[in-house]
């Protein structure tokens, strides 16, 4: 897996600058978004059988944006309306494309973080920064829990 450049993220994700993100990983396929939301750095989180694959049981056999927040639902998260960073909570973003594809987008209380997807891990400062038609969609849900 190679780094994409910041022309290349940019060019992705058009609303990023050097002012609003900084990239905090090397690229790799080996977790995405959802691992990633999920502390699961080992694994990439899709309803596939077999090899590198994992997927909760008891949540449905398709990334949509219900099954998403059911996995989240199942680990204290509870919906909120609010997108800003709070101290002592963390958060997830569920993003939803015109494809019914998802990204998630996770907060530890202190900044917004995203897997793109093979590419790098970014930190962002607002969840609109990722939105757009050819982007990851617009933000769907927010969901939070206290900090453990």
């Amino acid at each position: 897996m190679r780094n994409r450049t910041p022309a290349e993220i940019q060019a992705r994700f058009p609303r990023l600058n050097s002012g609003n993100y900084r990239e905090t990983s090397h690229a790799t396929d080996r977790y995405n978004c959802m691992a990633f939301a999920n502390y699961d750095e080992r694994r990439w989180w899709e309803p596939l059988f077999g090899g590198r694959f994992y997927w909760p049981p008891n949540v449905g056999s398709a990334f949509t944006l219900d099954t998403s927040s059911r996995i989240f639902l199942q680990n204290g998260y509870v919906p909120t309306d609010s997108s800003d960073v709070e101290p002592g909570f963390e958060k997830v973003a569920l993003y939803e494309d015109h494809y019914k594809d998802i990204h998630v987008a996770i907060s530890d209380g202190n900044t917004w973080k995203s897997k793109l997807g093979a590419w790098q891990d970014i930190e962002h400062l607002s969840l609109d920064l990722l939105e757009g038609d050819n982007q990851y969609g617009s933000v769907r849900m927010i969901l939070q829990r206290k900090k453990p």
